[in-house]
């Protein structure tokens, strides 16, 4: 129902500043029960596509105001704004995600505990087994970030990891990902120079790693 709600708006059936239609009507309109339509109204609350207005009902919110967790279904049924294309987007979310995690692991390196990075390291072995079947690569590498994460303690980068992780798993389901060859050793590049406390070698390194492997997802050159 949920999926259904966000092809309607994102197809542009419902643009931004429309009202929708009334509960009922839309109910009938999407083939589902009020309390299940209203589920999905709150979930999209959440995303920030939709807001109740004294007045005039529920309205589609500003593109400018929805929250990353609209990516996925944007890829699959959305218009992207004018000078934009899909490629685009998909090239910004992945050029965020390197930015991001290049971040983060410059400044978790002072934090790790030695021999911090040995549960990172084993779920890199799980997720390079993974790699023939992208939907479970892509969520068994997010667990290797996250485990580096969490061994340095900082619970505000996990929290985040934990927002956007969902964000790239279903773009995996979009997008087909190729492992690159050299995973396991620019794993390993990375976490040896965490294992030393050099943040800007890690950072360069999982930088570098990453933009060989979106450059291969979107087809260009690195």
């Amino acid at each position: 129902m949920v999926e259904a709600l966000l092809a309607e708006i994102l197809r542009g059936n419902f643009p931004p500043g429309t009202r929708l239609p009334a509960e009922r009507e839309m109910a009938r309109l999407l083939g589902a029960s009020r309390p299940t339509l209203r589920e999905a109204l709150r979930r999209l609350g959440e995303w920030n596509l939709v807001e109740p207005r004294r007045g005039s009902g529920i309205v589609v919110r500003p593109r400018s105001e929805w929250t990353i967790e609209v990516l996925p279904a944007f890829l699959r049924y959305g218009r992207p704004p004018d000078g934009t294309t899909t490629l685009q987007l998909l090239r910004d979310l992945l050029t965020l995600r390197r930015t991001l995690l290049g971040n983060i692991v410059e400044l978790i390196a002072a934090r790790m505990p030695p021999g911090g990075t040995a549960a990172a390291r084993a779920q890199v072995e799980r997720a390079w087994a993974a790699r023939e079947r992208p939907a479970a690569f892509v969520h068994e590498d997010f667990l290797v970030m996250r485990a580096v994460v969490e061994a340095t303690g900082f619970l505000p980068a996990v929290w985040m990891l934990n927002r956007i992780a969902g964000v790239y798993m279903d773009i995996a389901v979009v997008v087909t990902v190729r492992v690159p060859d050299d995973y396991v050793a620019s794993a390993h590049g990375y976490l040896d120079a965490l294992d030393r406390g050099d943040g800007a070698a890690a950072a360069a390194k999982i930088t570098a790693y990453l933009d060989r492997h979106d450059a291969a997802m979107l087809g260009v050159s690195p």
